[in-house]
């Protein structure tokens, strides 16, 4: 019995001093070309998500609905969730990167493909950061 609560002890303390959980993109839009200034990343909290809608709106001269919806969607409790708008080509996907607590993003798909010009894409990461310990790069 004694072994058991040291155990759970042990595993406890692990669990107290780990940072947020692994994140994991949550969303991925083709934007296709600029017309304008893409908007920076940000945290959606509040009315961050329609304020990176309308920008979209203008950087892309065009409604882009998925993005709205990705956008604006309500988020689970807990959770914290990042918008990033990265240029490629013709990527499929993407993949979180948290080095030092600072989230980001790559690209995932376009390898070995030579564009004329860039296209580009809305990402969304949701992590669970208990801690407010992420940061934006």
């Amino acid at each position: 019995m004694r072994t058991a609560v040291v155990v759970l002890l042990l595993l406890t303390g692990v669990a107290a001093c780990t940072g947020p959980a692994d994140p994991s993109v949550t969303g991925f839009v083709e934007l296709g070309t600029l017309r304008g200034k893409a908007p920076a990343t940000t945290e959606l909290t509040g009315d961050n998500g329609d304020a990176t809608y309308q920008a979209l709106r203008q950087a892309f001269a065009k409604d882009v609905e998925p993005a709205r919806e990705l956008l604006t969607r309500p988020r689970p409790g807990g959770t914290r969730t990042f918008a990033f708008v990265e240029p490629g080509c013709v990527e499929n996907g993407a993949k979180p990167v948290v080095e030092d607590d600072v989230v980001d993003v790559r690209l995932t798909g376009g390898e070995n493909t030579n564009c004329a010009q860039a296209n580009y894409f809305l990402v969304t990461v949701t992590a669970e950061d208990p801690q407010n310990r992420l940061r934006l790069r």
